[in-house]
């Protein structure tokens, strides 16, 4: 069985990894010994990381060197699996929604076996934007889905494929404690030490209040004159400034550093970078860590997550991987995603808007949520761990459903 994965930007996003190596570890649970190949421009890298093939190809590259790459790859795979997170949505942009239209064109003409692989349909207002979804996600032979409600937007949109509800597939993703190579690698590039680490809180942030929604272009091709006017809006001011009081009341609470986890390495997104500014801000930035260095393998990743006595989050798998690693979290989801995910984990009373750090109590409330799940830590964490081997067992039969027909 030879399996072609074409992911989101596994390369530089941290929890399209997580997503990949999930789809990784359900394709060789359902073909044993199957011969598994995805795209990244550091195959070499990701080859080690994901034991897997590598074809040298960013998965967002336009050259056309590389689209002949990946459709020789299509047409000699058995199947196509087409994953990624929230690929198919307009709250950022619409010009992604051509693009993908395009490419799954060209994908179906060399492989008919194309296959959704576990995405979220994400907020979509403009109805050309809507046709768009319908038009891609019709040239799979069936749609694998990440939560009820992105299924019922497809249907509710005219879809004609098969449109199949699970759950993200970063929850079957693999977490190694660090051992001693892991943690002598953290030290050297963090300045982070293992006594520090362990017991730390572990927040995973994303820069957010800082483009224009559902516009036609990307944010990061923007012209820098354009983003820098939008970058400093009056939320971003107060959300950075929420967060950094946040932080400094973690650290008085707990007594503990705080371990920024960024999840999207790519300048134009900037988690490092945000992480330094919220630092930048703390009455003891000497308490605050950011793990940068791009040296650890999804599941290393993981492992140091492990480590954090609790969790904050604003990216979604961040806080997707702190619960496979068993770490009570909660989230300020931007969109429906992170409310989505933390109600099937049972674990919705720990999630709230991001438009709340906004709010003047803010601070009070996420510290209340906090005490609250240190202090239920030993049901909470059974009850992490129950959710995710419910949801592991449930992501390998829908992708057994799904491909039921491959062999």
């Amino acid at each position: 069985m030879r399996v072609l994965i074409h992911n989101s930007d596994s390369p530089h996003n941290r929890g399209d990894r997580a997503i990949l190596a999930g789809n990784i570890e359900l394709a060789r649970h359902r073909w044993p010994g199957a011969e598994i190949v995805s795209l990244s421009q550091y195959p070499e890298r990701d080859a080690a990381w994901f034991g897997i093939r590598f074809l040298p190809v960013s998965p967002y590259s336009t050259g056309v060197g590389d689209m002949l790459r990946l459709l020789r790859a299509a047409r000699s795979a058995d199947v196509v699996l087409w994953g990624g997170g929230e690929i198919l949505k307009d709250y950022t942009n619409k010009l992604g929604l051509v693009y993908w239209l395009l490419k799954l064109v060209l994908l179906r003409a060399a492989n008919r076996h194309l296959v959704g692989a576990f995405q979220g349909i994400g907020p979509t207002t403009a109805g050309i934007s809507k046709r768009l979804i319908r038009a891609t996600v019709d040239l799979t032979e069936v749609f694998l889905v990440r939560d009820d409600e992105s299924r019922e937007k497809l249907r509710a949109w005219g879809v004609r494929t098969p449109v199949i509800s699970s759950f993200d597939p970063a929850v079957v993703g693999t977490v190694t404690a660090p051992d001693q190579h892991v943690l002598e690698r953290l030290e050297r590039t963090t300045g982070l030490t293992a006594e520090r680490l362990d017991g730390s809180i572990g927040i995973g942030v994303r820069r957010w209040f800082h483009y224009k929604r559902s516009g036609w272009i990307p944010f990061r091709f923007i012209p820098k004159a354009l983003r820098r006017q939008q970058a400093e809006s009056a939320e971003l001011q107060r959300y950075r400034q929420a967060l950094t009081e946040l932080v400094d009341r973690v650290v008085e609470r707990w007594d503990a550093d705080v371990v920024f986890y960024p999840m999207h390495m790519e300048a134009s997104e900037g988690d490092a970078a945000f992480a330094r500014e919220v630092i930048a801000g703390m009455r003891e930035p000497g308490r605050a860590h950011v793990i940068e260095a791009d040296r650890f393998s999804p599941a290393e990743y993981a492992g140091l997550m492990s480590r954090s006595r609790l969790f904050i989050a604003s990216r979604l798998h961040s806080a997707i991987v702190a619960t496979i690693a068993g770490v009570p979290a909660t989230v300020l989801y931007y969109v429906d995603k992170g409310r989505l995910f933390f109600e099937q984990i049972g674990m919705q009373r720990f999630a709230r808007p991001i438009e709340d750090a906004l709010s003047p109590t803010f601070v009070e409330d996420v510290l209340a949520t906090l005490d609250a799940l240190d202090r239920d830590r030993e049901r909470v964490v059974a009850d992490l761990a129950a959710g995710v081997a419910r949801m592991s067992d449930a992501l390998h039969t829908d992708f057994a459903q799904g491909t039921r027909g491959l062999q």
